[in-house]
């Protein structure tokens, strides 16, 4: 039943929108009672965050499998390699990645986004570290944060088609140089 009602919650979520997302809206969907939604969650919001966690889960895994194939990997290999899997994570769908960034309060569930953020920023910085002989930098904290806030908001303009419309793969040339070129300077 937890499932079904977390499943509904995200179509709903990426088909109409948080603010359409009720709990009678979504126990509908789900195929089931409201009464039976508030015995698994006390409101809608705490469904909206189980569905970030899950949506976030989904994100890391692809980040994680691309920070596996870009070890041992040239600097310029590995960069493409896991700003490919940044834009990726993106289209993962990318209807419900602008209904959770955009439209649901941070206060819903704020945690669960710094998390997410941490663990790419510690896997970039671990990253960096294992390209030492390649890298100029030498503060990879700030390089980690620096690459990560880049690429993140460069992948999540160009998906989900804020501003002016890129080619994603313009967009994965251009940052690869910028990140490379950052890195090396």
């Amino acid at each position: 039943m937890v499932d079904a009602i977390v499943e509904a919650t995200w179509k709903v979520l990426a088909e109409e929108g948080y603010a359409a997302a009720s709990t009678n809206r979504i126990a509908e969907r789900a195929g089931t009672s409201v009464g039976s939604l508030y015995q698994y969650f006390p409101n809608k919001d705490a469904i909206v965050a189980a569905v970030q966690r899950r949506h976030h889960a989904d994100l890391s895994a692809v980040m994680a499998a691309a920070f596996a194939e870009a070890a041992g990997q040239p600097l310029a290999v590995a960069t493409r390699l896991l700003i490919r899997a940044s834009l990726d994570s993106h289209l993962l769908d990318p209807d419900l990645h602008r209904t959770l960034s955009e439209t649901v309060p941070a206060s819903v569930n704020p945690e669960t986004r710094k998390t997410l953020l941490n663990g790419i920023h510690a896997q970039i910085r671990g990253w960096l570290m294992s390209h030492r002989p390649e890298v100029t930098v030498t503060d990879f904290d700030t390089a980690a944060f620096i690459i990560l806030n880049m690429v993140e908001s460069c992948c999540h303009a160009a998906v989900l088609g804020q501003g002016p419309a890129v080619d994603a793969q313009k967009v994965e040339d251009e940052l690869t140089a910028a990140v490379v070129g950052y890195l090396t300077r």
